[in-house]
């Protein structure tokens, strides 16, 4: 599977930065997934899970809102607070 970069940023400074190859969020009209080469986009973010998937591994973050921008090689999450809730192996 192809990855992309993918930086989760809050007030605070850069949460994650890393090559992942999918993230699930919840935007303004539901929850939507990104993979490598998706088109460009960009949308709110509503308060819910954002869930990072790389190498067998997932990170779960509840984020409180905030923008998500989309290109097929980067997705750059600027949320308004972003709380780890779960690392998981896949």
């Amino acid at each position: 599977m192809k990855s992309f970069l993918f930086e989760l940023l809050t007030p605070e400074g850069a949460i994650l930065r890393n090559q992942v190859e999918e993230v699930l969020a919840p935007g303004q009209e539901g929850y939507f997934g990104v993979r490598a080469g998706h088109a460009h986009f960009a949308t709110n973010l509503k308060k819910g899970s954002l869930t990072v998937k790389w190498d067998g591994h997932s990170r779960c973050y509840a984020v409180t809102g905030g923008l998500i921008q989309v290109t097929p090689e980067k997705v750059v999450v600027c949320a308004e607070s972003a709380v780890l809730q779960e690392v998981g192996h896949t």
